[in-house]
């Protein structure tokens, strides 16, 4: 009985405070709070004591949150600024989704019964006007954005054109507008790899690097040619030069490892110092572990083989022709096969080296394999240092 009395005295206590909470933020002018509050109430229970606190507490911060929108409307429509056009259309969309937030829960009553009257606005004119106020805007200015021919002015525009088709699909020629928009915002970038060794660069190793599809860049305003196109002006060249690539000797390394360990190796019963069996409390014998020390010998063998691949990675500005950066590119791939024989007690071997007695030598990779087994991380290395041009 206790526990009851003490939940619903927490409860009141907790309904109270949110009352409170509400009051303070019609007081503080955060009229969307109230609103949220005191809806989100209303839809749990309309009909009990707070019920009808939130009705009133709803109509109050609803109509104050309606004045406030309509000075705010009314001042930036004195103002006469072109870009006030996004804030007076938004302001009476915010002020059709509060009334149609509030209709559902109609009618609401104070608690003797009579109705809390709310008085709704039509705002379909207003919104339709101004929808069409804000669509123009948007129209306006990218166009003159468009029409300066500059990269990043076009991709203003194009970032406008792309706002109010979601506003207004199909608005005037909007669409064929964002795609020119996109087109003069590209920076177009020529690609060369270059081989400045000694060595022959795979076919596969060059079609992994080349084919910037797979990068993952994220990069809306940049387009990488590999094939450099009679109809494009390029922007930018990235020269890929491979000035070194070195391969270790195939190295085969052989060693004995001693191994000794102490292994369980069944079960005894467990006795005292006089050779008594010791019994627990149902008197039944304890059993233990039966540990016994075992050894052997593993010959170990490891084939190995190396690539180092060193390259740079230069970035040039084809319009002003100059260099504007230089990252170095170097990736490390091993080779490594590791098998083994055993003489001994097997129950020794942990895991890895039972697997080891399983595995048999193999050819060694070719240097085409290895340079094409190399590929991912050279193509990561160059990923990396096109994400860091990307954000300089």
């Amino acid at each position: 009985m206790k526990a009851l009395v003490s939940i619903f005295v927490i409860f009141l206590i907790f309904s109270c405070n949110s009352v409170k909470k509400t009051q303070r933020a019609i007081n503080s002018g955060n009229y969307t709070e109230a609103i949220n509050r005191s809806v989100k109430q209303l839809q749990k229970n309309k009909f009990n004591k707070k019920g009808y606190q939130y009705a009133n507490l709803l109509k109050t911060s609803f109509e104050k949150f309606r004045e406030s929108n309509l000075k705010r409307i009314d001042f930036l429509e004195k103002e006469t600024l072109q870009n006030n056009a996004k804030p007076i259309y938004e302001s009476y969309l915010r002020l059709q989704d509060v009334q149609n937030r509030i209709k559902p829960l109609l009618p609401l009553e104070n608690e003797d019964g009579s109705r809390v009257v709310f008085e709704f606005y039509d705002f379909s004119d207003e919104i339709i006007a101004r929808k069409e106020n804000y669509a123009e805007y948007l129209y306006v200015k990218a166009s003159r954005f468009l029409d300066s021919e500059d990269k990043i002015d076009s991709r203003l525009a194009y970032n406008s054109f792309v706002e109010l088709e979601k506003l207004t699909p199909g608005y005037k020629n909007a669409s064929n507008l964002k795609r020119d928009a996109y087109i003069n915002g590209i920076d177009f970038v020529l690609v060369s790899l270059y081989n400045t060794t000694e060595q022959i660069i795979p076919a596969l190793l060059e079609d992994r690097l080349l084919n910037f599809n797979t990068y993952d860049l994220d990069d809306l305003w940049t387009e990488y040619h590999v094939n450099p196109r009679e109809d494009f002006s390029y922007d930018f060249a990235i020269d890929i030069n491979f000035t070194s690539i070195q391969f270790s000797p195939e190295r085969l390394l052989e060693r004995q490892v001693p191994l000794e360990r102490a292994v369980v190796d069944g079960w005894r019963y467990k006795k005292d110092r006089a050779g008594n069996f010791i019994l627990d409390e149902e008197g039944d014998k304890i059993k233990e572990d039966s540990v016994i020390n075992v050894s052997g010998t593993l010959f170990e063998t490891v084939q190995s083989k190396e690539v180092k691949v060193i390259a740079e990675v230069n970035y040039f500005d084809l319009i002003s022709d100059q260099k504007i950066n230089n990252y170095p590119l170097e990736s490390f791939f091993i080779f490594e096969n590791r098998f083994a024989r055993f003489e001994g007690d097997k129950k020794v071997l942990n895991n890895d080296e039972s697997l080891l007695l399983t595995r048999r030598p193999v050819n060694y990779p070719t240097h085409e394999q290895m340079l094409s087994d190399a590929s991912e991380d050279i193509k990561d290395k160059l990923k990396s240092i096109l994400k860091q041009q990307i954000r300089n």
